[in-house]
């Protein structure tokens, strides 16, 4: 028992750490947010909380802001909150109306992806950023009549055009005893609100898991013996746990079947709550029964189960009011259940100092969660983890007592018995296995040796065709074209082809594949031939990327083809460049007489997005220009410790090239990468593409 308390208050300790805010986030003030300080640290997201302008009884798009605050000062309001007024004042009416919300925030992430995730609102929302509606849930409506709720988590990806962003929420309520932004919007870059997201489905998948799990167990141990009852109430118990996981939080619910009602999902978060308390106090009534009074076990379940009837036969503008005094009640079970158990513990019954123990976490846990919902306190959920600790601890409760039951030694004695007869049998045949062994090398090796001559041939094929399909055309009088190619290996994985589309218009594209040698040309061949593919019809080099993307996230998933890559276009009718890439470094475009153009990505690497669209740049070109076409690995070894600092001696190598001929260039740079690398060859494959526009 002692080591059983000792784990808990481990695993509970891990958790209040994981719980505790290392820095204070900035807050609002009177509808302003300055966190640019605080964003500039990487992986660093915020909750958009404080006080925002509020307009109550108005509901206006960004584009009346400016009027509506030259006619009206705004009042403020703390996020999160709720416009809830008196139940004694409004009745249950008290949560409805509509209003609207704005504030200005300074972020200093111009031009970087950023993400916000919306949870939902009391009980619909319209939500724009920067005067653009990027989210919403259910209608926004300023009757009950038209006004229709949503609950539905989203998060929305956006890149910000200035240092700082505009968000105006319009919130309406006829449906819920709360109204308002109960909830807050998190706000953060892109790649680090998508892993947020991702670490909570993760969270909340093993959670389910795991007390499901627990109930699934306990439903079979009750099923292979009736006698104790108590373990099918606490199957039950974990099974609408796990099932209030899964409904609540980021409404997983909904996700799976978009098209279920508000009203049906509403019931069933609360029922699932409310059937707790009755299931639980029966499962605490079985085990400590002598302690229990029945009269208060009744009490709890005829009323459990009268807050569980009102629920299913009234509208959620009724049963919401019921929340917070089944609250109330169910700390009242909780008060009594505790109490139940110093009684046991003082009769030294077997296990009850364990059982009290959990069961003072997860009621520790359950009043947090309880303030947290009536906005008294502002401090993270930890219901679920209180709840998988106890029942954690209950099911190694049931599983001590089970044990003490178990009388079937002598037949184990005789199972282990004829097990050990198979092992000496196992262990005799390994014996002969082994003296077969040598022989079975030798064979081996020789099938090994056939096997490799074999490979060698289709290495030598592979290079031959990959030097085939990466011939450069003739592009005179346009470009001028000169290729530094050094792959690691007979075969690498850098590819690029070269395609005349007009006698006007000519194609670049370079990628890098996954791996080396026969992979590696395997991989390349199936890019050059989509590439040849979609050629015909991609008009655009993002178009291109974005065909490309869709074909190897549909049809090559279980291959896990993804690879940076980027497309260049010239269109010599109008001495136009045109550039999208995806994943890859940024680019060098060298003009005479002025500052080098940096072409910067404008997508992420081939197959791992649905459906993305990739952007594209566009710029005149004219005699002279030079351009510059790599991968990584031309660079990556100027300094490992630093990519950003080896691309800058990349771009000074490029740079001191300009006074150079064009056919002495390459070698320049080969030259000069080798004497700052100390070293004559590259670790990864390396390929350049130098372009001269004639």
């Amino acid at each position: 028992m002692k080591l059983y308390l000792r784990w808990i208050c481990f695993l509970w300790s891990l958790v209040l750490l994981s719980c505790s805010i290392i820095e204070v986030p900035p807050s609002a003030w009177k509808g302003h947010l300055t966190a640019d300080s605080y964003l500039s640290q990487p992986h660093k997201t915020i909750q958009l909380t404080g006080e925002w302008e509020y307009y109550p009884g108005l509901l206006f798009s960004p584009a009346e802001l400016p009027e509506l605050k030259s006619i009206r000062e705004p009042h403020y309001f703390k996020v999160p909150g709720v416009w809830t007024k008196s139940f004694l004042d409004k009745g249950f009416l008290a949560g409805d109306g509509y209003a609207t919300f704005h504030l200005e925030m300074v972020h200093g992430l111009k031009g970087i992806p950023l993400s916000i995730k919306v949870p939902e609102m009391e009980s619909a929302y319209t939500l724009f950023v920067d005067g653009e509606r990027l989210s919403s849930n259910g209608f926004v409506s300023t009757s009950y009549q038209t006004g229709i709720p949503e609950y539905r988590p989203q998060i929305i990806d956006f890149i910000p055009k200035e240092n700082q962003t505009s968000f105006l929420i319009q919130i309406s309520n006829y449906h819920h005893r709360k109204g308002g932004p109960a909830q807050v919007i998190t706000l953060g870059r892109t790649s680090d609100i998508h892993k947020q997201y991702e670490f909570e489905i993760l969270r909340d998948m093993l959670l389910v898991g795991s007390i499901l799990f627990m109930g699934l167990y306990h439903i079979f141990l009750y099923w292979n013996r009736k006698k104790d009852p108590f373990t099918y109430w606490f199957a039950l118990t974990c099974i609408l746990v796990a099932l209030r996981v899964f409904i609540t939080g980021n409404k997983y619910l909904v996700q799976l079947y978009p098209n279920l009602p508000w009203e049906i999902h509403l019931k069933l978060s609360y029922l699932s709550f409310f059937f707790i308390t009755p299931i639980f106090a029966k499962y605490v009534y079985l085990l400590f029964k002598p302690y229990f009074s029945r009269r208060v076990y009744e009490l709890l379940k005829y009323l459990g189960f009268a807050f569980c009837f009102i629920v299913l036969v009234t509208r959620s503008s009724f049963y919401t009011y019921l929340m917070v005094p089944f609250q109330i009640f169910t700390l009242f079970g909780a008060l009594y259940t505790v109490l139940v158990l110093t009684r046991a513990i003082r009769d030294s019954l077997p296990g009850s100092v364990i059982f009290l123990f959990s069961f003072l976490v997860f009621v520790t846990s359950f009043v947090n969660d309880i303030l947290v919902n009536n906005l008294i306190i502002n401090s993270p959920l930890t219901i679920h983890f209180g709840i998988f600790m106890m029942f954690f601890v209950q099911s190694i409760y049931i599983a001590r007592n089970f044990s003490k039951g178990f009388v079937d030694a002598e037949n184990l004695a005789i199972e282990l018995s004829e097990k050990n007869q198979t092992l000496q049998k196992v262990q005799n045949q390994i014996t002969i296995l082994n003296e077969r062994l040598e022989t079975r090398v030798k064979d081996k090796t020789i099938e090994l040796q056939s096997k490799l001559d074999q490979i060698t041939k289709d290495m030598k094929l592979a290079k031959s065709i990959i030097q085939s399909v990466t011939k450069v055309p003739d592009m005179d009088p346009h470009i001028k074209v000169d290729i530094l190619y050094k792959p690691t290996a007979d075969v690498g994985g850098d590819i690029f082809f070269v395609k005349r589309i007009q006698d006007f218009y000519y194609r670049f594209f370079l990628g890098d594949a996954t791996g080396h040698g026969l992979q590696a040309a395997l991989y390349s061949m199936m890019i050059q031939s989509e590439f040849e593919r979609v050629s015909a019809v991609a008009m655009r080099p993002n178009d291109l990327l974005f065909y490309m993307n869709q074909h190897f996230y549909d049809k090559n998933a279980d291959l896990q083809i993804y690879f940076p890559a980027l497309v260049m276009d010239f269109d010599f009718h109008q001495s136009i460049l045109r550039y999208a890439g995806g994943g890859v470094q940024n680019q060098i475009i060298l003009r005479k007489k002025s500052e080098p153009v940096i072409l910067e990505n404008t997508g992420p690497i081939i197959g791992i997005l649905e459906h993305y669209r990739y952007g594209i740049f566009e710029t005149k070109v004219e005699s002279g220009d030079r351009i510059f076409l790599f991968t990584d690995g031309l660079f990556e070894e100027l300094n490992e410790a630093d990519g950003m600092e080896a691309w800058d001696e990349l771009l000074s190598v490029i740079q001191s090239t300009s006074d150079l001929p064009f056919q002495e260039v390459i070698s320049a740079i080969q030259t000069m990468l080798y004497q700052k690398m100390n070293k004559s060859s590259w670790k990864d494959d390396s390929t350049l593409i130098f372009i001269e526009i004639t």
